[in-house]
């Protein structure tokens, strides 16, 4: 029983923490907020995460692991597949894209709020993020580019990874922010059919990896 009310506890924070950063970004959310909101007191947060810093790095660790180690396990599907031959670019894509999409769909997974997240911390990863994201993508990463240069040789590595980090930039914007497409096009275009919001990145991002060099 105590075990279960310890990690109740502790799956609060993370919750709290996860909900608060993803609406007022990483310098903006208090340890203060953080255990009002998971009802809590702070002795509690020292108790399982120490630090504020190691709070974050435990609730961005506990989505992006699962989610890298999806995107790998559907390139290998891919790869496998595909046999002898290069993945097609748009398998590529699918392996790097829905995994995502599949967690945004999932509520109680806090998908919706880990996209935004993880677009916050790529986009201003404080110096405690630096090991993560580069311990969390480097193996992702050189998967990804391995197989882009295989399926698109005329490309040198350079390029590849210069239109794989554009790939990434217009997928993440695209699924983070469309609150602002909905807006900006008077609600004609919503992120409510995953599967069509899916084949339109792959599509649109192949497109720009296939421009030639």
């Amino acid at each position: 029983m105590q075990a279960e009310a310890i990690h109740a506890t502790k799956l609060a924070i993370l919750n709290a923490t996860e909900r608060l950063v993803a609406a007022n970004g990483f310098e903006a959310t208090s340890l203060r907020a953080i255990t009002a909101a998971a009802r809590v007191n702070l002795a509690a947060v020292n108790y399982h995460f120490s630090t504020k810093d190691a709070l974050i790095l435990a609730m961005l660790n506990r989505r992006m692991k699962p989610l890298n180690q999806a995107r790998l396990a559907l390139l290998d599907r891919f790869e496998k597949e595909a046999r002898s031959e290069p993945v097609a670019v748009e398998k590529i894509l699918e392996a790097l894209f829905r995994p995502v999409f599949e967690l945004i769909a999932a509520p109680s997974k806090g998908g919706r709020h880990f996209v935004r997240l993880l677009a916050l911390c790529l986009a201003e990863p404080g110096a405690y993020l630096k090991p993560l994201v580069q311990e969390e993508f480097a193996e992702k990463n050189r998967r990804f580019h391995r197989a882009l240069r295989r399926s698109l040789p005329h490309l040198s590595a350079a390029e590849a990874h210069w239109r794989l980090h554009f790939t990434h930039g217009a997928f993440f914007h695209a699924v983070a922010h469309s609150r602002v497409l909905e807006l900006s096009s008077g609600g004609r275009c919503r992120l409510t059919n995953h599967e069509t919001a899916l084949r339109r990145a792959i599509n649109f991002c192949a497109a720009g990896l296939r421009t030639p060099a």
